[in-house]
């Protein structure tokens, strides 16, 4: 029983990945950002701007360069090819694509929310509990 629930905890603990992002600097559109996360869900922000976009296919040009491709729900189209490392953007409704420049990537930290054991009394950290009154601590600035 224990082995097979610590084959069960490592197969789950391999499966969690820290998502990542790439940044993006496109002529047109300025910096953006592309984050990749499980199940091939993207998101793409720029500026006051969000996009998401679920599922990418993978394909062949026609010389035989394999790449891959996104759409987002505004309709944008986002390219990448792996062996060159480079990304092309298709505005919705443009018929060239735009190339963009790679400026930077990073991986999202993981973390692991706080814990709430409805047993314990109430952390500091959180609040005290004075006649129905909630009284913050460390108030948000």
């Amino acid at each position: 029983m224990k082995y097979s629930l610590l084959l069960l905890l490592i197969t789950f603990m391999a499966n969690v990945r820290a998502d990542d992002a790439v940044k993006l600097h496109c002529p047109t559109r300025g910096d953006l950002t592309v984050s990749f996360f499980n199940y091939n869900l993207m998101t793409m922000k720029w500026g006051d701007h969000f996009q998401i976009a679920a599922g990418k296919e993978r394909s062949k040009t026609n010389a035989g360069v394999p790449f891959w491709s996104t759409n987002f729900s505004n309709g944008d189209n986002l390219v990448f090819f792996p062996d060159s490392g480079q990304y092309y953007l298709f505005y919705a409704d443009a018929d060239a694509p735009e190339h963009c420049n790679e400026v930077g990537s990073f991986i999202y930290p993981v973390i692991t929310p706080p814990r709430y054991d409805s047993h314990a009394s109430a952390p500091q950290s959180q609040a005290n509990r004075v006649d129905k009154e909630v009284i913050l601590l460390h108030p948000a600035a």
